[in-house]
């Protein structure tokens, strides 16, 4: 029996730019998380430590965060836990500048090869383990993987894959993708394959039978990638394979779709928003109901985006169906003559018209300046 902690798609030195002045605080995130990976393998006793492709978002990643990954993975070395790496889509061998070309790290199992020859032997506490693994070329990986196939009986036989499962609630297959069936993984016969490039958590298994696992990304990326992230811990025996989900992200990404029916003025939205304040989370709120005060996005971000790592607005609220509009909409005024003037062209709009007439009625009322009358 062995056990390996399996990982994938870490993506560090990621980019975020809509993050602005926060965007090298949410890198540091990831690295935090690497660190956490780190210190889950030592502490769980791990004889692997297997990152499944996309340890680096980019082929060049900086010298501090290159120097942090291999002195982290030295330490492990060191406590006698050997680090298998695959290359993945965004920091693989495919670039010339790749740092798989450029650099070193001792001690590592680095699977780099377009496809795999001879699988790499190890030997843990007297067990034989055999690990098969190739960083995917468009050209030369061609016919790769049919040589994940089992070589021998004896041992335990792990593979590493960063790939699109076809069938797969996340397939989109994109050219430079590697897809792979789930009957591959059967006539392979490998104990275990740790996969990478899917960002969300699976274990694949046939009649009960545990074959692979995507262990997600471990921090968000982007949305999507939304509550805990994790890591797989995995033990791999002559009796099968367990998988277990451990939770190991930084801060925590959420989509939340807010009705604010009603609300009546922006002081009562932005504590309705509040009551979701938390400063490890990246929101992407979506507003909707029909309100008595047109939303001014701006306005709620200044008064309440302080409650959060980061927080989006998206409005899909509508005002023009409001009590308040539908009381002016009689007043001898330039605002009564306008609002009779928008539903004279929302009668006659398509659907996509009367999207765009409700955010430009939005906008002009906002100027009227009704916005903290509280006219309900």
């Amino acid at each position: 029996m062995i056990k390996l902690l399996h990982s994938a798609d870490i993506h560090l030195d990621a980019p975020f730019p809509s993050l602005g002045e926060k965007e090298n605080q949410r890198r540091n995130d990831f690295l935090r998380t690497f660190e956490r990976l780190l210190a889950l393998a030592s502490s769980w006793e791990a004889d692997l430590f297997v990152i499944a492709g996309d340890l680096f978002d980019t082929p060049i990643p900086t010298a501090a965060t290159l120097a942090k990954v291999q002195g982290g993975l030295q330490r492990l070395i060191d406590r006698g836990i050997v680090p298998v790496l695959l290359p993945g889509t965004h920091d693989g061998p495919a670039f010339p500048n790749s740092v798989y070309r450029r650099h070193r790290f001792p001690g590592c199992i680095l699977l780099d090869n377009p496809q795999v020859t001879e699988p790499v032997p190890l030997e843990i506490r007297g067990e034989k383990i055999f690990l098969y693994g190739f960083a995917h070329r468009s050209a030369e990986s061609a016919q790769a993987l049919p040589s994940m196939t089992r070589r021998f009986p004896e041992g335990i036989h792990i593979g590493l894959l960063h790939g699109s499962r076809m069938g797969s609630r996340e397939w989109d297959y994109r050219p430079k993708d590697l897809p792979f069936s789930l009957d591959d993984l059967v006539e392979w016969n490998l104990d275990y394959l740790a996969l990478g490039h899917y960002h969300n958590f699976e274990v694949l298994d046939k009649n009960g039978r545990v074959l692979a696992c995507y262990p997600g990304s471990p921090e968000g990326k982007r949305f999507g990638e939304n509550g805990p992230r994790y890591t797989a811990l995995v033990t791999v025996g002559r009796e099968g394979v367990t998988v277990e989900k451990r939770v190991v992200n930084h801060r925590t990404l959420k989509e939340i779709t807010l009705d604010l029916s009603g609300c009546v003025d922006l002081s009562s939205a932005c504590q309705t928003i509040r009551s979701l304040g938390d400063p490890d989370l990246l929101l992407r709120l979506e507003l909707t109901g029909t309100v008595e005060t047109p939303i001014d996005c701006a306005y709620l971000q200044a008064r309440v985006g302080g409650d959060f790592f980061h927080l989006q607005i998206n409005d899909k609220t509508r005002f023009f169906d409001s009590r308040f509009v539908h009381r002016i909409a009689d007043e001898d005024s330039v605002r009564g003559s306008f609002v009779r003037r928008i539903r004279s062209r929302m009668e006659k709009a398509t659907e996509e018209e009367r999207i765009s007439l409700e955010r430009a009625f939005r906008e002009v009322m906002a100027r009227f300046q009704i916005r903290d009358r509280g006219e309900a």
